[in-house]
């Protein structure tokens, strides 16, 4: 087995002129940095819509259990509609009681199903699921029809990655419409190439507090400098030769000038866990997900972990590197519910969170030097 690192992972807070940013300045320049390295990495976002319409599709279950709704949304001349399903304990839902929230797109998964939804709602959490399919495609030859696609032709940028992650946003939006939501306490989390899609969207949402990329592998919650191949590992970890290859559709076209030459970009994945500073971050990786590339995870992690250290809220960010291959299920949400939970109480980070799964790889991320 071998471990290739290709350099120091690049200090976010760097400015320059060869000074560090201040706390203060990180927060005020934190847009301009996210839409440069958006651009790069997902082809930037969508626009905003400048229409969301809230109409519920079933009768109100005031006892509890599912309601569906469809969220309209886009330009005012023309929008899409998805559905938004809403699981909540029993309890009156017409606002004398607020949930906090589990939010996944993931819907053309299934992949939280019932046994997590009663946890949660068991825990006090609202669960709420949509298809971000519904949004934009995910086949790599059908091209730029449908979803958001026809609601915004003059945007020929963005991804479909990116098309997903406006969905969460458009979410968000919804929630302020709907009298049982919590929308101060909103958690989202998706799985594989979802998880790279809840990473981009609480990086540009400053509204979803907590969030948790599941198994996202590159060009997600994982570093492009950290490579593994050797005789014990079935397949080469994925690379962003890779990536293009097979998921083109998921990527800006800025980060093509990179491959093979992944540490001359400029930044890595671990600038998009520090945008979500200072709200709640947590990652879960599989230790034996071998080409989602779990010590890169690692090392992403130890990135995000700096910045949340320079920026004074470390107790904030997370991990969980459970033994395993690639899957998103209940012990995975748990993790997440409780993590939710215990920050929402004011607890600190528990001590499984803390653990290095790697203390054999030496990660630099001293800054200051």
């Amino acid at each position: 087995m071998s471990v290739t690192i290709l350099g120091k992972l690049p200090d976010p807070f760097l400015k320059e002129d060869g000074t560090r940013m201040t706390r203060e300045e990180w927060y005020a320049q934190r847009d301009q940095l996210f839409n440069k390295i958006c651009d790069i990495e997902f082809g930037g976002m969508p626009p905003r819509p400048e229409v969301v319409k809230v109409v519920r599709l079933t009768a109100p279950r005031v006892d509890g259990g599912t309601n569906v709704y469809k969220i309209w949304a886009g330009t005012k001349e023309r929008q899409l509609s998805f559905v938004l399903d809403i699981t909540a304990p029993v309890s009156p839902i017409d606002g004398s009681v607020k949930y906090p929230v589990l939010l996944t797109g993931d819907g053309c998964y299934n992949n939280c199903e019932s046994d997590t939804i009663a946890k949660a709602n068991a825990m006090k959490f609202a669960v709420a699921r949509f298809n971000r399919l519904e949004l934009a495609n995910d086949d790599k030859n059908a091209g730029r029809v449908g979803g958001l696609y026809d609601i915004y032709p003059e945007h020929k940028g963005f991804t479909a990655i990116s098309a997903w992650a406006w969905g969460y946003m458009t979410v968000m939006d919804a929630f302020a419409e709907i009298p049982h939501i919590d929308v101060e306490n909103v958690g989202i989390t998706g799985h594989s190439r979802g998880g790279k899609t809840v990473l981009l969207a609480a990086a540009a949402d400053t509204r979803i507090k907590f969030v948790c990329p599941n198994n996202s592998g590159c060009h997600g919650a994982n570093s492009y400098r950290l490579k593994e191949n050797g005789d014990d590992v079935p397949r080469k970890t994925e690379e962003l030769s890779d990536m293009f290859k097979n998921l083109y559709h998921w990527m800006g076209e800025g980060l093509r000038e990179y491959i093979d030459r992944e540490d001359s970009l400029p930044y890595d994945m671990h600038y998009f866990g520090a945008l979500v500073a200072p709200r709640y971050y947590i990652q879960c990786e599989g230790m034996q997900d071998y080409w989602i590339n779990p010590k890169g995870a690692w090392m992403n992690f130890c990135g995000v972990k700096e910045a949340y250290r320079y920026l004074g809220c470390e107790d904030n960010a997370a991990a969980w590197f459970r033994p395993g291959f690639h899957r998103h299920k209940l012990p995975d949400f748990t993790e997440f519910l409780e993590f939710m939970r215990a920050k929402m109480q004011g607890k600190p980070t528990a001590e499984h969170l803390k653990i290095n799964p790697y203390p054999e790889i030496e990660i630099d991320t001293d800054w200051d030097r």
